[in-house]
């Protein structure tokens, strides 16, 4: 199944959405100490608002093209092939559910071992490899340089 759209309209749309929630959410993010005016929350909130107006004219200058029938680029992507990516973002996710109910060794042995499934590692010394590294920096990090991994 393919799925065609008109990119610089939907990226204007995607970064307004993303740039509206960051806005909101700053509040809760960023605590303010202080009364001064220039504060904790100025400079992101000033590269908040510049991403709000980008974003705004670049919907704007799309929709004036498309209401002048003007062409603009569009993107056609393939979900059959893009859904290896969708399933490896769902794995980083999966990977960071893991880190709230298992040990970091544990979620990054599980997590490592998916990934070299996923992409048709058929060599067991890689395997080993990676294992090794997550047991020993694991281990070099909770026992010698006092670190408290998640």
């Amino acid at each position: 199944m393919k799925i065609k759209f008109k990119q610089d309209l939907v990226g204007g749309i995607v970064f307004l959405i993303v740039s509206l929630i960051i806005w909101f959410m700053m509040p809760s993010q960023i605590k303010i100490n202080t009364t001064d005016t220039i504060n904790s929350q100025s400079f992101p909130r000033v590269i908040i608002g510049l991403m709000m107006v980008c974003s705004i004219y670049l919907i704007v200058v799309q929709v004036i093209k498309i209401i002048k029938k003007i062409p603009v680029k569009e993107v056609e992507i393939d979900l059959k092939q893009e859904g290896k990516c969708i399933l490896m973002i769902g794995m980083i996710a999966a990977y960071w559910l893991m880190l709230h109910f298992l040990t970091f060794m544990a979620s990054s042995l599980i997590f490592a071992g998916a990934i070299l499934v996923f992409f048709k590692c058929k060599n067991w010394k890689y395997y080993g490899v990676v294992f090794t590294s997550i047991i020993v920096i694991t281990l070099v990090f909770q026992n010698l340089l006092g670190v408290k991994l998640p």
